[in-house]
């Protein structure tokens, strides 16, 4: 289990290179672990916005995000906006989406994207903590019996090893972590996020038959994104 858990780090952040411990078996294990990585990237960064002076805070809070984690789940944010928004058909989709260069639409995404972050991580409280584990467990739900939209891929084996095994404990154990913090608006927060996860699932199904790696990565990013805006949003309501 170790081994399987050191694979997904390496897969999921820059702390530790995994490359050596490839295999499927192994791979299809660590799937479990996949939020727990999130969980240990949201104690980094709320630890950071403990002793970080307030005015550093929405600046440091995004480059040490982007460096835990290369950007790579980034980088399939935008492919998938280039390649969604094109509205050119399923195949052209796919071939926009595997092109190596950064179109307008990705280009934008990704802006707002950090600007989002920028504005929100800031403000968010204890729920920094848990958003990055929010965001890794949304494509255990968005990609829950989808099929992979390529016949070849690294996100084919994510999408076909998924199974309620892997999902289920951790619908309950971050609902009890929300729920613990204290405040509703953190669990509906948390709620509104599985709902807009599963929606962020349709659209790809929708879009381009299924689910691919990029599509994965738009997931966490987005619905990471959505977390943090729609406690933002709940709070201001609630004064």
């Amino acid at each position: 289990m170790i081994r399987s858990f050191l694979l997904q780090l390496g897969l999921y952040t820059t702390l530790y290179s995994s490359v050596h411990l490839w295999d499927e078996d192994s791979y299809k294990k660590g799937l479990l672990f996949v939020p727990l990585i999130g969980l240990l990237l949201g104690g980094i960064l709320y630890g950071l916005s403990l002793v970080l002076p307030l005015n550093l805070q929405p600046f440091m809070l995004v480059l040490v995000y982007c460096l835990l984690t290369g950007g790579l789940h980034m980088d399939g944010f935008g492919d998938t906006l280039d390649g969604f928004l094109a509205r050119r058909g399923r195949e052209e989709a796919l071939r926009i989406m595997k092109d190596p260069h950064l179109g307008t639409f990705g280009l934008l995404g990704v802006i707002l994207l950090l600007l989002g972050y920028y504005s929100f991580m800031t403000g968010s409280g204890k729920l920094l903590l848990l958003m990055p584990a929010v965001g890794r467990f949304s494509p255990m739900l968005a990609a829950y019996k989808k099929d992979y939209a390529r016949e070849q891929g690294m996100g084919k084996f994510f999408v076909e090893s998924l199974n309620l095994y892997q999902s289920i404990p951790w619908l309950f154990i971050l609902g009890l972590l929300h729920y613990f913090l204290g405040e509703w608006i953190y669990l509906l927060t948390f709620l509104l996020s599985i709902l807009f996860s599963l929606l962020m699932g349709l659209w790809c199904k929708r879009s381009i038959g299924g689910m691919t790696g990029d599509t994965i990565g738009f997931t966490i990013e987005a619905t990471q994104l959505f977390y943090l805006f729609a406690y933002t949003l709940l709070e201001a309501l609630w004064i």
